[in-house]
């Protein structure tokens, strides 16, 4: 009986460290049912009676938990360690901050880690509660935070023809080519676009057309000089059939990255909220949102010319590497940047380089095709790094809210609100 009773004054000790194992509390609690522990034995009776409870389940999870995330930690640090020795890659995850931080690569390893245990608690606390409880949170919280449903967005835009007909292209394909006939870039056929709606012959240089992304869309257009042009989302770009012999003009609305063709005869421009940019062939791109206070011309290879409605403005000329900022008032202010987050967008990425919260969340509203409204003061974060644009909303709001933010999604009629919510 003694041995038995030290058995269970130490195994109770290291219960309430917290450092007892499953199987040491399977054998406390049926050593502690067929022994007889009095009050005068000095063992904490709360304790043995919080153990001989049917509620000990949930300390029992909590200790497998515990001795689960200590060998995730020791297989995650040998990996590390493996990892260390490798050389480093860069990964998609973004870095919130207020301060520029560099994070190592193996928090994501950590990352997961806990994550697959909140899942794993998580779940056994939802067993745990009575039937009308689960669904009361089933009611309230899944339907009020439904954000891990909403996908990003993908290939998707419609076409207006000559005749003023809509075609909505396939979703499947990513980009189309003008010529003598429309054509998805498999060379499949879309229709023409030289005729009017009474069957009359006109002139292809004279009729725009006008291919259009909506929010969580984008799409690809090779122009009839073989300019490829890029279409990120909530955009449009009018364009003729067939550019005429002495010049190529299309217009922008929202942003594109522009691939021109050289052609010395006949200059290159597009035209975008009282901006005209004026190339012979380069590459470039353009952020010309309606919303934004300014213009963005972001220049890759070869030289632009800007130009804009104010009389005394004077044209400015970029050089690669250099980016342009057009203001409503008329001011063209340049500077040197690094254009890689500027273009990332084409490649399929979020890419942020000190960029304010708001400018992160316009990208996000746009692709995801969510509205953005603030309770509260904007805060003064900044963000920095990379992501995949093909990822859920959930994976980038989760990864955001390391910077102190709280978001929350409702759905009204059917439009996606996200509330963006500091933290105190």
């Amino acid at each position: 009986m003694d041995t038995n009773k030290s058995k269970i004054d130490q195994l109770l000790q290291k219960y309430k460290d917290g450092n007892c194992s499953i199987e040491e509390i399977e054998w406390l609690r049926n050593l502690l049912s067929v022994t007889d522990i009095g009050d005068q034995d000095g063992i904490d009776q709360a304790l043995v009676a919080s153990l001989l409870q049917p509620s000990v389940g949930l300390e029992m999870s909590e200790s497998r938990l515990k001795i689960t995330l200590e060998n995730i930690k020791k297989k995650i640090q040998k990996n590390v360690e493996d990892i260390d020795s490798l050389p480093q890659q860069n990964t998609d995850g973004i870095v919130p901050i207020r301060q520029k931080t560099i994070f190592p690569i193996r928090w994501p390893y950590w990352t997961a880690a806990a994550c697959i245990l909140l899942f794993l608690f998580s779940m056994f606390m939802w067993r745990q509660r009575p039937d009308n409880t689960r669904a009361a949170i089933n009611l309230a919280g899944r339907q009020a935070t439904p954000e891990d449903a909403v996908q990003p967005g993908g290939n998707n835009a419609t076409l207006r023809l000559a005749d003023g007909s809509l075609v909505q292209l396939n979703k499947q394909a990513s980009g189309i080519v003008m010529g003598e006939r429309i054509t998805y870039q498999n060379g499949e056929a879309i229709g023409t676009s030289t005729q009017t709606g009474q069957g009359k012959k006109i002139d292809p240089s004279k009729v725009l057309l006008e291919l259009t992304t909506p929010r969580g869309g984008m799409y690809q257009i090779t122009l009839p000089d073989g300019t490829k042009v890029w279409l990120n989302a909530a955009s449009s770009l009018k364009y003729p059939m067939s550019f005429a012999k002495n010049e190529r003009k299309v217009i922008l609305v929202g942003e594109a990255f522009f691939e021109v063709t050289k052609d010395r005869a006949r200059p290159f421009s597009v035209l975008s909220k009282g901006q005209e940019i004026e190339v012979l062939g380069t590459e470039f791109n353009v952020n010309a949102y309606p919303e934004n206070e300014s213009i963005k011309t972001t220049l890759i290879t070869g030289k632009v010319k800007l130009s804009n409605n104010s009389q005394s403005a004077q044209p400015v000329y970029l050089q690669p590497g250099q980016q342009s900022t057009n203001t409503d008032g008329g001011d063209i202010r340049v500077g040197n940047v690094d254009t890689a987050p500027f273009t990332a967008w084409k490649e399929g990425m979020f890419y942020f380089d000190e960029t304010p919260l708001s400018e992160a969340l316009q990208q996000i509203g746009r692709w995801y095709n969510v509205e953005v409204r603030y309770k509260g003061n904007v805060p003064q974060t900044h963000f920095y790094g990379r992501i995949k644009r093909s990822k859920p909303l959930k994976e980038v709001l989760d990864v955001l809210e390391e910077g102190g933010l709280r978001f929350e999604l409702s759905k009204r009629e059917e439009k996606n609100i996200l509330f963006v919510i500091p933290l105190k």
